[in-house]
């Protein structure tokens, strides 16, 4: 567990000092104002590789809710049509299959995983809250998240793709509730596994294709 006064990681007992942490200059420096893209894309480039300064930076920023929905939606786009769009156009050489239709399906495919990343991230945090005294709000655990979700786009990799994406994602969230919540890392991992795999499962069996999200 972690202290909400003193921001220290505990087991069983803990005598807290009551001195809250002093924020570095790089935590405390103020989000840039304007336009920032580039900005935003390092935060989430940093995020992946786990860097619990942009995670907490992220989490405290409200212009990283718009970058992230932004940055989520480019990359489940760029990622679903790499999944759908190649197969349909092959059958395209001998069905009638149109432009619009693999369109519809991209759109369809997004749309299916926004849900489902916000069914998930929702499911992980209400645990966190209730079961381990999770202390942050939900906004701030799905700003870094959203920032973070381009990692899945490791599944078109192949033969190991999938593999990657899930790992990958598995660590994103695990820092995020650890770093935003105030959970411990154990508990933060188990929560992130127990979930994606869960997930995972469930939109194995829903979804007859050959790739999987």
């Amino acid at each position: 567990m972690r202290c909400n006064v003193c921001g220290m990681d505990y087991g069983m007992t803990h005598q807290c000092s009551g001195i809250a942490p002093q924020l570095t200059a790089e935590e405390a420096a103020p989000a840039p104002t304007g336009f920032s893209p580039v900005y935003y894309l390092d935060l989430a480039f940093r995020i992946v590789r786990w860097d619990d300064v942009a995670i907490r930076r992220a989490s405290r920023d409200p212009n990283a809710t718009y970058y992230g929905a932004v940055f989520w939606f480019i990359a489940a786009t760029i990622l679903f049509t790499a999944i759908i769009a190649p197969p349909r156009m092959r059958m395209a050489s001998y069905t009638d299959v149109s432009t619009l239709g693999t369109m519809l399906a991209i759109c369809f495919a997004v749309a299916y995983n926004g849900v489902f990343v916000f069914l998930q991230t929702g499911l992980c945090y209400v645990i966190a809250k209730l079961a381990f005294g999770g202390t942050g709000t939900y906004l701030a655990v799905m700003r870094p998240l959203l920032l973070g979700w381009f990692v899945n786009c490791l599944v078109i990799v192949p033969v190991v793709g999938l593999a990657l994406a899930g790992i990958g994602w598995i660590a994103v969230v695990m820092m995020v509730f650890e770093e935003v919540d105030g959970i411990g890392r154990l508990q933060a991992f188990g929560i992130s596994v127990g979930i994606n795999v869960c997930f995972f499962v469930v939109q194995f069996m829903m979804t007859p294709a050959t790739h999987h999200l």
